[in-house]
Order: C-alpha cells, then structure tokens, then sequence
C-alpha cells in the first residue's frame, strides 16, 4: 500500500511543472482601435475598426456594435483602444476577432476584460485613457470582419 502512495506520489511530483507549463499566459496579439460618433439621442453604437496585429502582418477592417453599456457613453466621435490577447503561440486566422464579446473582471487592480464567445482564448483588454472610466462599462459588444489587406 504504501509502495502504491508513493509511486503515485512521485507520479504526481514528475506531472506537476508540465501541467504548470501547459497553461501560458495569454500574449499581445496586436491593437484593435474602433472609432465610433454617437448623436445624442442615439442608442446605437456603430464602429468602424482596425486590427493591427504584433510584428508582421495585414491590418483587418471590422465593423462593430456595442451592444450593452453600464452607463452612456459620450456624444460625438470616440475612439476606443484595446490590446488583443490570445494564446501564447501567437497565431490568428484571418477574422479570428469576428465575434461577440462579454465583460468580465480580470485581477482587482485591472481593468475589466472583453472575452470572445465563441473562441474565449481571444480577450480585448481596455487601452483607452481618456482620464474617465466611461469606457469600462461596455458590457457586450461584437465585431464582424469586413475586409483584409491584401
């Protein structure tokens, strides 16, 4: 029995790290920057976007909505900064960020996170200061692949 418990043990001990080492942290896989102009009497929160992936690559055109907000965002034109975080190999198909994204809350001392439905290994981070914690309050909102460069 005790023969059992150790083996295992050291089994466990041995599996441990690579576990630890499976799970990487998610890595900058570029800036998404989405400008919008909002009437005052309007609800609705048409963007245009612009996908810069880290180091080489095509940008991506988008078309998006937010679709929930905490609070109203401000009239006239906006502009809202996120860096795109994914998986640790860095790798993205063409129109990976073409889906619906949810708030969540990261660590206390971050800012609060939009997760990808559909592929929750994509997170926009909010990099937008303009001194306001407005745009945190975005609660749901989506993205749609308009167009590649060539």
């Amino acid at each position: 029995m005790r023969y059992g418990i150790l083996v295992g043990a050291l089994v466990l001990g041995i599996m441990t790290p690579a576990i630890v080492s499976a799970e990487k942290a998610p890595v900058n896989l570029g800036v998404l920057t989405c400008t919008f102009v909002k009437p005052a009497q309007d609800t609705a929160q048409k963007m245009t976007c612009g996908f810069k992936p880290a180091g080489s690559g095509a940008e991506e055109k988008y078309s998006g909505r937010i679709r929930e907000s905490g609070q109203d965002l401000p009239a006239g034109k906006v502009v809202l900064i996120w860096a795109v975080l994914g998986p640790a190999d860095g790798k993205m198909a063409a129109g990976s960020l073409s889906q619906r994204y949810v708030k969540t809350r990261g660590a206390t001392a971050q800012a609060p996170l939009l997760v990808g439905e559909t592929n929750p290994s994509i997170v926009l981070r909010s990099e937008t200061n303009d001194g306001a914690a407005t745009y945190d309050s975005i609660i749901r909102m989506e993205l749609e692949l308009t167009r590649t460069a060539a």
